[in-house]
């Protein structure tokens, strides 16, 4: 149920914090006092697209806080879907806009999207307006109102119904696997070479990036050869101009003189130790320029080996784990379809025979919903006969189901199912949508919710002026309606009628003030007397104290004596 809103800067709203409790709200108020803001207010904070001509008047933004308490079963389950923590069974939700147009949203303070927003807010909140579009209105909704209002009935068709079809879909893809009887040896034929192929040129990690390299020292390899060739005549050549003999020639001269100082002949000793490190530097030289030598096979297979590699990066996969991963899927198929004819044989026979069960239990299945929604209508007519409309037909029309040689299957059945409806005597039904006036929708729309008030798990019904186009004795029956409804759900109603107003169990007064020069719009609750008041100035009567008030007064008595009388039948 809604517990508390708290509006700031929404139109004529400043600042705007409001109790609400079990049972039946009733909100009224002047013409133009502000009443359609209320539930602008409890629209944008659940989700409703809104414009910033929303903010009030010289302000930068604007916000509305909605506190949930009582949750329900699906708001509990939709907040563990989204990760939402949830304590004390409260839940928050708020939404702010800016002038220039940014929307922050959230539920128990957690960030949200706009999305999740009105995912969540439509377990809480059934808003109806008069003007509005409205989900019984909409055909596509009307199989599941029948769904639900004959659910105990319906479960275990429904249930087997999904059971038979989840089977179904299960033997669709198994053959979707196979292809036709045509196409499983052409299959096995493709996999069995893409098997070969892979396995055949067996690529291992790294290896192209290896080749790539061999490839570049190929292209380079004269170069290289030119390099080291220099490098060894530098060394040790047959010019007599080497390193090497200038290091003998200086071992030479040093040995002449090295019995003169130690420490010359320790340089000597280290000459013949650098000799020997070079001569071994210019023989390795040496061999890597024999070998480095271009070799055209060489240089062919290299090729040859990266043009193979890329081509099965480019079937199967950019790296080796993508090109195993793909290898084994394949190998997967080609078991799967080496069962071959006779696993397509028995697949196409458990269609068959599944598709056969499928279509006994749709139809099985819409015989009994179409009871379901004879009952329905008569519940609805009744309602109706109630509300003044004792000539209107309602009915719900089911389009012929197709032969199970045209049959689609569905977890849910095959119905098309469309609301008809006739308000007068002679007239034939059509399409609800239709032919429905805005006083008659008004009056079935309380009828269909009355019936199924309980069966959508929303524990807040907010009506917007429902009762537009009623007076009279109409309006009594409306306002008792109204009445019983809130004995099962929260109900917030924004009325113009007296009879309505005197069976609230809490009374709001919507109305305008001034204050600094700026007109505002403030939510006051009623007690007693005032109350009172109130309800005489619904009636209409000039003379509150000598008419109106003590009408007032008996409509409030009359009004608390059926609360009761119900409360204990």
């Amino acid at each position: 149920m809604l517990a508390n809103l708290n509006v700031k800067n929404i139109a004529l709203i400043n600042s705007l914090e409001v109790d609400f409790s079990d049972g039946l709200n009733v909100l009224s108020g002047e013409t133009g006092a502000g009443k359609s803001i209320i539930i602008d207010s409890l629209s944008f904070v659940m989700g409703k697209r809104a414009d910033k001509s929303l903010i009030r008047y010289g302000e930068e933004s604007a916000s509305v806080t909605a506190v949930f308490e009582k949750l329900g079963e699906n708001t509990l389950r939709m907040l563990k879907e989204y990760d939402i923590e949830c304590d004390d069974d409260q839940l928050i939700i708020k939404r702010t806009m800016t002038q220039e147009g940014k929307n922050t949203c959230s539920v128990n303070n957690q960030r949200v999207t706009l999305a999740v927003l009105k995912d969540i807010a439509s377990t809480l909140a059934d808003i109806y307006g008069q003007h509005e579009n409205v989900s019984v209105l909409n055909s596509s909704n009307h199989l599941n109102i029948i769904d639900k209002y004959g659910e105990k009935q319906l479960s275990a068709l429904l249930e087997k119904q999904r059971d038979i079809y989840t089977q179904y879909k299960d033997v669709c893809s198994k053959l979707a696997k196979y292809g036709s009887l045509k196409d499983v040896n052409k299959n096995i034929d493709l996999l069995e070479y893409q098997i070969n192929e892979i396995e055949n040129a067996d690529v291992k990690e790294g290896e192209e990036d290896e080749l790539i390299a061999l490839r570049h020292k190929l292209n380079n390899s004269q170069t290289i050869v030119s390099a080291l060739n220099e490098c060894h005549n530098i060394l040790d050549g047959d010019d007599g101009e080497n390193i090497i003999s200038l290091i003998n020639h200086c071992m030479s001269q040093l040995t002449k003189v090295a019995s003169f100082d130690p420490q010359i002949e320790e340089i000597v000793e280290r000459l013949d130790s650098s000799k020997t490190e070079l001569k071994d530097i210019a023989c390795t030289v040496s061999d890597i320029a024999e070998n480095s030598e271009f070799n055209m096979r060489e240089y062919e297979e290299c090729e040859q080996r990266i043009a193979l590699i890329r081509s099965i990066k480019r079937k199967y996969g950019n790296t080796v784990q993508e090109i195993q991963a793909f290898l084994e899927d394949i190998k997967e198929q080609y078991e799967f379809l080496s069962e071959g004819e006779e696993k397509v044989v028995e697949y196409e026979k458990e269609k068959e025979s599944l598709l056969s069960k499928l279509y006994k239990n749709t139809l099985d299945l819409s015989k009994e919903r179409q009871k379901i929604a004879k009952s329905l209508s008569d519940s609805v007519l009744k309602e109706l006969k109630e509300l003044g409309m004792p000539s209107c037909k309602f009915k719900a029309d089911f389009a012929p189901l197709a032969e199970i040689t045209d049959f689609t299957p569905s977890a849910n059945g095959s119905d098309d199912v469309t609301f008809m409806f006739s308000a007068n005597a002679g007239q034939p039904e059509k399409e609800l949508s239709k032919v429905i006036s805005g006083g008659e929708l008004s009056r079935f729309m309380l009828a269909m919710k009355k019936i199924i008030a309980n069966l959508d798990g929303i524990s807040t019904m907010v009506f917007d002026e429902i009762d537009t186009g009623i007076s009279g004795k109409i309006a009594q029956i409306v306002a008792e309606k109204m009445a019983d409804i809130s004995r099962d759900k929260q109900v917030l109603a924004i009325t113009h009628m007296p009879q309505l107003a005197s069976m609230a169990d809490v009374h709001y007064l919507i109305e305008k003030y001034t204050q600094d020069g700026k007109t505002m719009t403030r939510l006051v609750a009623l007690q007693s007397e005032s109350r009172q008041e109130e309800i005489a100035r619904l009636i209409g009567g000039k003379d509150y104290s000598t008419y109106a008030m003590p009408h007032a007064k008996e409509m409030i008595e009359y009004s608390d004596n059926y609360k009761k009388a119900v409360k204990t039948s």
